[in-house]
């Protein structure tokens, strides 16, 4: 395998897949956010007292942007993966 320059299109694929990367891990910090708030906070807080029980009906939220967040960190993951073959045209190893 003899070294060659990366082009254009080879640089402007691994920043696609390195964007998508960064999407991946912001959408999941966010989908454990969401959960940790909807599911161990609220439900903690309204049983010590320190909230109204009208928040139980704010965990609907919480969960709907959970699931919303870890679906958008998917679709990043399944681009990141697509983009990932690029890799193989300038380094046939990349599993190593």
């Amino acid at each position: 395998m003899e070294p060659a320059p990366l082009g254009a299109f080879h640089w402007s694929e691994l920043g696609s897949m390195l964007f998508s990367l960064w999407m991946v891990v912001i959408f999941i910090v966010l989908f454990a956010a969401n959960m940790i708030v909807g599911h161990n906070l609220i439900p903690s807080f309204v049983a010590s007292g320190h909230v109204s029980q009208v928040w139980q009906r704010a965990r609907l939220f919480f969960y709907a942007c959970a699931i919303i967040c870890f679906l958008i960190a998917l679709f990043f993951f399944i681009r990141m993966v697509d983009l990932g073959g690029v890799l193989n045209t300038f380094w046939a190893d990349y599993w190593i």
